[in-house]
């Protein structure tokens, strides 16, 4: 029930709060509430969550500053009401998500319980905001570190992983006997869920990656992988709906046989790029050695040159071609993954 990123969450909290009570300062809650708002798992998302506070914060106090000054002589709700207002129609032209919740928080505080001593308090609420920021940041570095691009290739590897599964279960399925050597796949709609899980780490990825992240190799590198995984997902639930038959004519059986030695070179090739993206430090490199067709794949064209294709049905002729077209797809898709993956590398 204890992560990694909630450890080390409620461990920097507490030296936070113990550092501030040392300097015998007030208000030392607000470091550890800056510690537990801004801790997004990653360096990225707590760049931005950072960001979102600290111009919550300045924001909020200014206008705490300005509207105490000029409107404390209205009635107390009036007068708080039109600060917020200021302070929520500012945050929206900025594009503040969450700041403005911050700087909402720091205006009632500052008005109802701090009116007498705005001078100190504000200066000194930053001060700790920034400080509890400042420790967040160096924790994700000490602390068991967490980069957004180390976890995205990670999730892209998971992805590697359940696609390799799927291609040896459409594989057994064209054997004589796929019941004795089918193992468990993920299907098509659990595909997906990945791959969208994978995306969806992208937002956080091009706020740790600083300026021009669109250029930087471990986004291009992710970009390929995305696009790669994308089409052979694809090929998986075309595959799925595409489900052979049996008696086919012996022709029609040596076509299955190379499409399912493509899927198990396929299967294969994609756990290398697994084994790749998990075991190297920066920048990982594409496997050494690329997909390798096998000999029946590559012998194919004489085989469908053959008459005794045409005792099948034309459906079933139809189906296989289909199925032909979507491995073909999919060899093309790691073949050029990995020469896209061979051209970042060698660029950086």
């Amino acid at each position: 029930m204890i992560n990694r990123n909630a450890l080390r969450t409620a461990l920097t909290a507490g030296l936070g709060n113990g550092f501030a009570s040392v300097t015998g300062l007030p208000d030392v809650q607000y470091v550890a509430m800056a510690v537990l708002a801004v801790s997004g798992g990653t360096y990225g998302a707590t760049i931005e969550l950072s960001r979102q506070r600290l111009l919550g914060t300045v924001l909020g106090s200014v206008l705490l500053w300005i509207g105490y000054e000029c409107l404390h002589s209205l009635p107390l709700p009036v007068g708080l009401a039109i600060t917020l207002g200021c302070l929520r129609l500012l945050g929206g032209l900025l594009g503040l998500k969450v700041g403005y919740k911050v700087g909402g928080m720091l205006v009632v505080m500052g008005w109802l319980v701090h009116e007498g001593s705005l001078a100190h308090w504000i200066p000194l609420r930053f001060f700790w905001t920034a400080l509890g920021v400042l420790l967040t940041v160096l924790s994700l570095r000490l602390f068991w570190p967490a980069r957004g691009v180390s976890l995205c290739l990670n999730r892209y590897a998971d992805l590697l992983h359940q696609l390799s599964d799927s291609f040896i279960t459409l594989s057994a399925r064209l054997h004589e006997n796929p019941e004795a050597v089918a193992p468990r796949s993920t299907g098509y709609r659990q595909l997906r869920g990945i791959l969208q899980s994978a995306r969806s780490l992208k937002p956080a990825l091009l706020q740790e990656l600083g300026n021009q992240p669109l250029r930087h190799p471990a986004y291009l590198l992710i970009t390929t992988l995305d696009t790669t995984a994308s089409r052979l997902v694809t090929m998986v639930g075309g595959m799925e709906r595409a489900v052979p038959t049996s008696r086919d004519p012996h022709l029609v059986t040596r076509l299955h046989q190379a499409e399912a030695d493509l899927l198990e070179h396929m299967a294969a090739q994609v756990l290398a790029w697994e084994q790749q993206l998990r075991g190297h430090r920066g920048l990982p490199t594409p496997p050494a050695q690329g997909l390798q067709l096998p000999q029946s794949w590559l012998q194919l064209s004489a085989e469908l040159n053959d008459p005794v294709a045409n005792t099948a049905s034309l459906q079933r002729l139809e189906r296989i071609a289909a199925r032909l077209l979507l491995c073909r797809q999919a060899e093309r898709a790691i073949r050029d993954g990995e020469t896209s993956w061979g051209s970042i590398v060698a660029q950086s």
